[in-house]
């Protein structure tokens, strides 16, 4: 198969993008032109032109790092480090679901600088829903008296199976319509800017796998999240998964048992509909008032019986992926946490006859926040690339 070559103007723009690439990874403690000669691979005089032409547009500027004596030459002269402007650029991220929808406004730092939450109406279809999107987004712009021109896009996290490759959510019942809906695609003839789609869970996990604290993995981390539904995705070697058709793990709906309860998808017996099924809040997210519950048998008998179904589906997943680590996450900090524990006593447990090596999991409570870190690195990769 013959592939056009690249032509000079690409290249050109291909080796602006790698280079601001590396002084964005490194924007924390700056980078110097010589280190990135050796990283990148190109001459010093075009990592030169390149530092020029990019901090003449405003988007790096010199760092002034504390001194430190392991960047001391033996001369005494420290090399000059860069980083970006942290104005030059920003970035929206916005998440919603069938009862909320949160948006940040983040500069080229990953700093959110203004947000918007909000509680949406039950029973609201997609048109509903995609005009709410387009009047926040427009609000938080000019609030913030943000140029669009500075506006690298909107990142969107949907729930439901989404499918990368074609930018739809296929299938989520909770809201009217949504069903092989382009939604990437029209929110960008409204709003007039670029527009990424991701699940809302993968981009959860890629908040997590990027920023989560006090987690030990070895670049190969799982995250459930159990809100209204059930939902989990991996992050392996820097990269979210995603299946060969393009489109994201639906976790919720590994089958526990084809008899058992029935479920949205329409199937019977999966991992969510079991989960559902020990505590039925309604519309309200899953064991939000196991907080407040006094009873703490009856609490403790709940997540008792979730940790086992969910020790099922983490044993499916170990089995064809191996994560090293799992993040289970609730609307609670404490129910989390519990539901962790009884999680990895049950692997612990299993491990002893079975094939399974040891898995670390923890418990966290969900944050608006890590779904929209992860969602704004997602954005400046796809500007970048």
């Amino acid at each position: 198969m013959s592939m056009n070559p690249m032509r000079s103007s690409e290249i050109r723009v291909h080796n602006i993008n790698m280079v601001l690439g590396e002084i964005y990874k490194h924007r924390e403690h700056g980078v110097s032109q010589s280190s990135l000669v050796s990283s990148t691979g190109l001459k010093a005089p075009t990592i030169f032109r390149i530092f020029g032409e990019l901090e003449e547009r405003g988007s790096i500027k010199p760092f002034k790092a504390k001194k430190n004596k392991k960047t001391e030459t033996k001369k005494g002269r420290r090399p000059v480090l860069y980083t970006i402007v942290p104005t030059s650029v920003y970035s929206i991220a916005l998440e919603f679901d069938a009862g909320s929808l949160s948006i940040g406004l983040f500069n080229f730092a990953g700093t959110r600088i203004s947000k918007i939450d909000l509680i949406m109406e039950e029973d609201q279809n997609i048109e509903q829903v995609v005009e709410l999107i387009v009047t926040h987004v427009n609000d938080i712009i000019e609030e913030n008296n943000v140029a669009r021109s500075k506006i690298l896009g909107l990142a969107v996290a949907a729930p439901g199976q989404v499918d990368i490759v074609n930018r739809k959510v296929l299938y989520y019942p909770r809201i009217q319509g949504l069903i092989d809906y382009p939604l990437a695609s029209v929110l960008e003839d409204k709003l007039n800017m670029n527009v990424i789609l991701q699940n809302n869970c993968s981009a959860l996990a890629y908040g997590e796998y990027l920023y989560g604290k006090d987690l030990e993995h070895d670049d190969n981390l799982f995250t459930f999240i159990i809100r209204r539904g059930v939902n989990g995705a991996l992050v392996s070697n820097g990269k979210l998964y995603q299946t060969i058709r393009g489109t994201t793990l639906e976790t919720g709906h590994i089958p526990i048992n084809f008899e058992g309860p029935q479920c949205t998808c329409s199937r019977k017996g999966c991992l969510q509909a079991y989960i559902l099924n020990i505590n039925n809040e309604d519309s309200n997210p899953i064991f939000s008032t196991l907080d407040s519950n006094e009873d703490k048998k009856m609490v403790d008998d709940i997540l008792e019986e979730a940790a086992r179904y969910l020790t099922f589906g983490m044993e499916s997943i170990i089995t064809f992926f191996s994560p090293s680590t799992f993040v289970i996450e609730t609307c609670s900090d404490s129910v989390s946490k519990m539901l962790a524990e009884k999680v990895q006593r049950n692997l612990d447990e299993n491990k002893e006859t079975s094939f399974i090596p040891h898995i670390n999991v923890y418990g966290k409570k969900y944050e608006k926040l890590t779904t929209q870190l992860g969602l704004v690195e997602l954005l400046v990769q796809d500007y970048l690339k």
